[in-house]
């Protein structure tokens, strides 16, 4: 947190599986834990963590529906989190799909292009592209531009309900000027990665680009807000 305010961020989203619990594939025990440990930090620190739900989908649809109301529905968290335990294109993905709907909260999803192994059952933007196109109604921020590449953001630019985020490795020269021309300023969020990857570095990936301030702005803060439905949200 104070590394965060050196650097002029004042919110910071928590997404649990970071505390590297569970590997690709967390146990329901792991996620109560995850997700425990995101409420407690947002109940300490209600001015700085906004907090998403992290699942696996291949939990029972019960223990999912659970979690879920009790975490965004009762504690207060603005969105939900997948990861690589279960690939986009699977339907055990429907009724997370189908709560975040419900809620009208965001679902972030990693994806990656690699030429070499994929980790678990990790997806592709390709993936991600399908499950928008199933849930139109649900925004999905489909996370790191850099491990997307330029191939990625065309896989989407067509679906307004997905947007993507700055992170994945490091700076890479063009690429977010590239997202802004395809998708346009209010589909980009910056992302940091913290904690694998610095705060500053991944701010300078976005204030070192070519662009305008609102552009700039937009990717910032003003598209999250909006996003997270924060009060004070500028349009």
């Amino acid at each position: 947190m104070d590394t965060a305010r050196y650097y002029g961020i004042d919110r910071i989203v928590l997404l649990g599986n970071l505390i590297a619990m569970g590997g690709p594939d967390p146990s329901m025990e792991d996620i109560a834990t995850i997700n425990t440990h995101t409420l407690g930090a947002m109940a300490k620190y209600p001015d700085v963590y906004i907090g998403f739900c992290y699942l696996n989908p291949a939990h029972p649809v019960s223990f999912l529906r659970e979690e879920i109301d009790r975490c965004v529905a009762q504690g207060g968290m603005r969105g939900l989190k997948l990861w690589i335990a279960v690939k986009a294109t699977d339907p055990r993905l429907d009724p997370i799909m189908e709560a975040a709907a419900e809620l009208g909260v965001p679902v972030l999803h990693h994806a990656w292009y690699k030429q070499t192994v994929f980790a678990y059952n990790e997806s592709t933007p390709a993936d991600i592209a399908e499950l928008a196109r199933r849930f139109p109604q649900v925004p999905i921020v489909m996370a790191h531009l850099t491990g997307c590449g330029c191939r990625g953001v065309l896989d989407v630019a067509e679906l307004p309900n997905v947007y993507i985020d700055t992170s994945g490795g490091q700076p890479e020269s063009d690429i977010l000027e590239y997202a802004v021309r395809q998708l346009g300023p209010d589909r980009v969020l910056y992302g940091s990665d913290w904690p694998l990857r610095d705060f500053g570095v991944q701010l300078g990936r976005v204030r070192g680009a070519d662009l305008t301030d609102d552009a700039l702005d937009r990717i910032l803060w003003r598209n999250a807000a909006r996003l997270l439905q924060l009060e004070g949200s500028a349009p």
